[in-house]
C-alpha cells in the first residue's frame, strides 16, 4: 500500500491497542449540514420536502451556499460514525468517557475541519487519512 496508507494502518493498529475494551469503527464519514430551509431552496437543489435525492457535480457548489445563506447545524455523520457517537453517548452516560474512536478520510478543507472538531466535541477519537485532491464528504438534511 502507499506510504499514507501504510501511516493511516499503523496509528490505527496502535490505537486499538491503547483502546481495549473499546469501540472503533472505520467507515465513509460524512458531515451532514442540516438547515430549514424555504421552498427556493428545495428547488434549486431539484429536491422534494420531507424526500432524498443523490447528489451531484451539480450540487457541489450549493452546500457552500447554504452555509453562507442559512443558518446551519452541522453533525458528524455516515453510517458507521453515527453508530460510533451513539455508542459513545451510550458510554458517557455509564461514566465511560474516551472510549471511542473512528478511523476514515476527510479531506484537507472547511467541512474535514468541522467534522473533527465535532468528533471532539461528542468525545470520539478522530484518525483520518486526509487527502487534498478529494473533499469531505457532506449532507444536507
Amino acid at each position: 500500500p502507499p506510504v499514507a496508507s501504510r501511516a493511516l494502518l499503523h496509528r490505527a493498529a496502535s490505537l486499538t491497542t491503547a483502546m481495549a475494551k473499546s469501540i472503533l469503527g472505520f467507515g465513509n464519514p460524512l458531515l451532514d449540514i442540516s438547515a430549514t430551509v424555504e421552498q427556493a431552496v428545495l428547488d434549486e437543489w431539484g429536491a422534494q420536502l420531507n424526500n432524498a435525492i443523490l447528489a451531484e457535480e451539480k450540487h457541489l457548489p450549493l452546500y457552500k451556499k447554504l452555509t453562507e445563506t442559512h443558518t446551519v447545524d452541522y453533525i458528524a455523520g455516515g453510517a458507521t460514525l453515527n453508530s460510533i457517537r451513539v455508542a459513545q453517548w451510550m458510554l458517557s452516560g455509564a461514566g465511560e468517557k474516551d472510549k471511542s474512536a473512528f478511523i476514515g478520510c476527510i479531506g484537507v478543507d472547511e467541512f474535514g475541519a468541522t467534522l473533527k472538531k465535532q468528533l471532539a466535541e461528542d468525545g470520539v477519537k478522530g484518525v483520518f487519512m486526509e487527502q487534498k485532491e478529494t473533499p469531505t464528504g457532506t449532507c444536507a438534511v
